[in-house]
This record gives structure tokens, sequence and C-alpha cells, in this order.
């Protein structure tokens, strides 16, 4: 998580903004929608600017269900990173002039039953939000992964199984009686068999030792030379430090990915231009890092905490596309089903 020296990057919190905005807007002249979307912020866009994107503070299993009743978008990549359930409540920071205080974020804990029935709501969801040559990574631990992977031969079919991707890391753990649990899973499934992967735009270099092997025998590879100044497609194991170990980019919210991780997935699975998917934005790693490639997107969470992140990561782009903040319906700008306590950000909710 970081201590307070990292505080500058943390932020101030935007949620009392956010809050105010929304409330504004909330009561404009004439008769409103009950349930309808409300515009908080526009973020203009920086050139050279992608597609425009949104960012929403949603429950997302009602906005994916809204989004699939209007004829766009549609998308081309979606990355989900739900809730592992780990049976706890999940952090973040925030900057202040006094270091960085430590608040709730969000509330990873259910039974395993209802954390299966809400995974496999949101899973059909992102199926049907996907272009016919669309990707789908979902992206769990040892918790729930194989149930979630029945699930989605289901709903897929099991030919558009694509990849088992294991993302491996370092870090400390009191684990004494078992191997220390020190990866994730990311499954990928296909819409259909076209899809995209840009093989070309994912190369990395082989390993010293391969070269080396190759230079010092024609007889290397059984006489299968590969192209060693292309270098290869990446395995289905991936390391990448997690992000505790990357100062340059934590904001200082628990769960936040690493951007490489995305950049990956993102580069394999669309193109300039293409909309990419995420409903479990957290910090918003999947909305840096397809605004940084050119890629629209459309990020939601439930937590205005990921939301007020998610938005300043993108304000600190140096080029992005134009982004529009908006809730969807109006309850949860209104500090509802959080998970935080008003007492701890300051916020009450909206008056009747």
């Amino acid at each position: 998580m970081g201590r307070g020296r990292f505080a500058g990057r943390y932020g101030a919190a935007r949620l009392e903004e956010l809050e105010r905005q929304a409330r504004a807007a909330a009561r404009p002249a004439g008769p409103q929608p009950a349930d309808g979307p409300l515009h908080v912020a526009t973020l203009p866009a920086r050139p050279p600017a992608g597609p425009p994107s949104q960012l929403w503070l949603a429950e997302n299993a009602a906005l994916m269900r809204a989004l699939l009743a209007q004829p766009a978008p549609r998308f081309r990549l979606i990355y989900l990173d739900p809730p592992f359930n780990a049976g706890r409540r999940r952090t973040a920071r925030l900057g202040g002039p006094d270091g960085a205080r430590e608040v709730p974020a969000y509330k990873d804990e259910a039974s395993f039953g209802a954390h299966l029935a809400a995974l496999a709501e949101r899973l059909a969801l992102a199926r049907d939000l996907l272009e016919p040559d669309g990707t789908l990574y979902v992206h769990l631990d040892w918790r729930s992964v194989h149930e979630a992977k029945v699930i989605l031969d289901y709903l897929f079919g099991r030919a558009r199984f694509l990849n088992e991707i294991v993302w491996c890391y370092y870090g400390p753990s009191p684990i004494r009686s078992a191997f220390k649990r020190k990866h994730d899973t990311i499954l990928a499934y296909t819409r259909s068999r076209r899809y995209v992967f840009n093989a070309d735009a994912v190369r990395v270099p082989y390993d010293p030792v391969t070269v080396r092997t190759f230079a010092s025998s024609p007889k290397a590879g059984f006489g299968k030379v590969p192209d060693l100044a292309r270098g290869k497609v990446p395995e289905d194991w991936w390391y990448f430090p997690v992000v505790a170990r990357l100062h340059g980019e934590r904001v200082g919210y628990e769960t936040q990915k690493p951007e490489a991780l995305l950049e990956r997935i993102v580069r394999a699975s669309s193109h300039q231009g293409d909309m990419v998917g995420d409903f479990c934005c957290g910090s918003g790693t999947t909305a840096v890092v397809a605004a940084r490639l050119g890629r629209g997107f459309v990020a939601a969470d439930s937590s205005p905490l990921a939301v007020a992140k998610t938005r300043l990561r993108l304000e600190r782009l140096a080029a992005r596309p134009a982004v529009e903040v908006s809730c969807w319906p109006a309850a949860p700008c209104g500090m509802i089903a959080t998970g935080m306590g008003d007492e701890t950000l300051g916020l009450t909710d909206a008056p009747a």
C-alpha cells in the first residue's frame, strides 16, 4: 500500500466534489426519470485523443443491462477483475498535507453461493456485450477460478476457450503449511471462432540463454531456427511485479493491477480505435492503458472511491480521449451500498 512519502500520488479525495456535483445535477427543473443516467463531469480530450470514453459510478450489472438495450457500444475486449471473495474489506489511501490515511474501499466478502451467482450473471452480460470477434478476460484467483471456468465453458462453449494465463508475482506471505500462493489466473474466451489476436504487438525478446544456444550450434532446436531478432509470442505464464513494487504507478488502491499486465492484454486483443470495457474498474488501470494505446473505453465501479482514483489517473495522462463521468442510476451517487461509512469520508446521503 505504501507509506506517507508516496501520499502525493494518492491524491486528495474528489468524492466531495463528485457528490456535490451529483446532487446539483440531480434536481434540474421538470420531471426526471427515477433511474436514468446522471452526468457529473467531462474530462476534455488531450491530443492525440482516441475515441470518446465513459467512466461510470454504477452497479455494474444494472449498467451492463442498460448498455445491452442500446445499439452501441459493443466491445472488442472486456476485462473483468471482480472481487475475489477474500473474506475481507479492501482499503485505499488518500493523500494529504499530513501524509496518507487509509480508508475503506469496498467489501470483498459474501457467501460462496452468492459470489458465484453474481459472477455468473456478470459473465453472461459481458459475453453479450462483446463484438462477434471480441474477447473476454476474467481475472480471478484460486478461490473461485475453477468454478468460473465451468461457468464460462457453459456460456461460451468449451471450444471458445482461448487461454488460461497465470500471472506470477513475488511478495511476503504468512503461509507456513503450504506453498505460497503467488499467482492469479486470467481466463480468456472468444465470442466466436473469428477473433482478434495481434501476435506481433506483444512479442518479447528471446531469453539470452536461448540466443546463445542457437548461436553455439547449427543443430540447436532440431534444425528449427526461430527468428531471434523478431522475438516470440509470450507463453501463458507472465511475470509482472505487483503494484506495491512500482512506486511510479501506485495510487493507493489495495487491489490495483500493474499497467504492463493490462497493456499486454489490450495490445493482444484489440486495435486502435476499438472499445474496451471494464465493469469492475477499481483504480482504473484498464482505462488508463486503453486511453494511452488509442482505444476508447467504458469503465465502471460501484465505489465512489474507485471512480475518484480512476479519474485522478486519467487527469494525469498527457494524452487522453474525452471522458464523460456519469452515475447510473442516480442512487450510487449518494453513497448508497458502497460499504463506506459516512463518517470516514465526511459525506452524507442526499436529503429526501
